[in-house]
């Protein structure tokens, strides 16, 4: 990814997150696109005919990778806010305006995720006649019937994991920026890649999470600007 903190400011800082977003959009939602078969050829690993690697009522799995990285971001969150309307209580990692463009990022990111579902009208893993459910398999840009799932793509859950790539862009020193970006990558990849292992996403729905957080970092990088000095 690009250094923000030495390049000017402009829109072709745009081109790799649209250019991702793109890709996998194309790549997985077109019949005449090998997506399909790299979706399911993923899932084989998580999906033994029967049954799902982490069964729906696993309290530990719940705990670990659902319940808890939600917990955590919630409590990072208002952190964040508390930095936000008192910024004295800055740590030196994280000032104010820092703090905020973290804050909006992974609210809007999170919230974004979860609404476009509602357009692209995608099932889960689950619900599909391959994987025991009731619906056929139907990709991004097909006809859908009345009453087809969409809450799928792109995947929510690990919406707020990924958000927390902006930390890449929210500092300045490069140590501190490549950290944030693994620990948005990993939290991210580790939260979405439970809700793959027990059929709730296929890959390519986490992959769309992420080329949208990427993009909206970038603009909200843009139009906040968290590495100038003041706060």
């Amino acid at each position: 990814m690009a250094d923000y903190s030495t390049q000017p400011t402009n829109l072709k800082r745009l081109i790799a997150p649209v250019l991702f977003l793109a890709g996998v959009v194309v790549f997985f939602g077109f019949p005449f696109a090998p997506g399909e078969k790299v979706d399911f050829w993923f899932q084989s690993f998580f999906w033994n005919g029967k049954a799902w690697l982490i069964p729906h009522g696993n309290p530990l799995g719940k705990i670990i990778a659902y319940d808890g990285p939600k917990a955590l971001l919630i409590l990072f969150a208002v952190y964040l806010l508390v930095i936000i309307l008192l910024p004295k209580c800055a740590p030196r990692w994280m000032n104010r305006r820092q703090a905020i463009y973290v804050f909006v990022s992974i609210a809007l990111i999170s919230v974004t995720s979860t609404q476009i579902r509602a357009v692209t009208n995608m099932a889960t893993p689950l619900e599909l006649t391959r994987y025991g459910g009731t619906f056929p398999h139907l990709l991004l840009f097909q006809l859908k019937p009345v009453g087809y799932p969409c809450h799928a793509f792109p995947a929510g859950h690990a919406s707020g994991g990924l958000a927390l790539i902006s930390l890449y862009w929210a500092w300045s020193n490069q140590p501190y920026r490549k950290l944030g970006l693994w620990i948005g990558l990993g939290l991210g990849g580790f939260m979405g890649l439970y809700q793959i292992a027990r059929g709730e996403h296929f890959l390519s729905h986490t992959l769309a999470t992420l080329g949208l957080a990427w993009l909206l970092s970038v603009l909200l990088a843009l139009a906040i600007k968290p590495t100038q000095t003041a706060a």
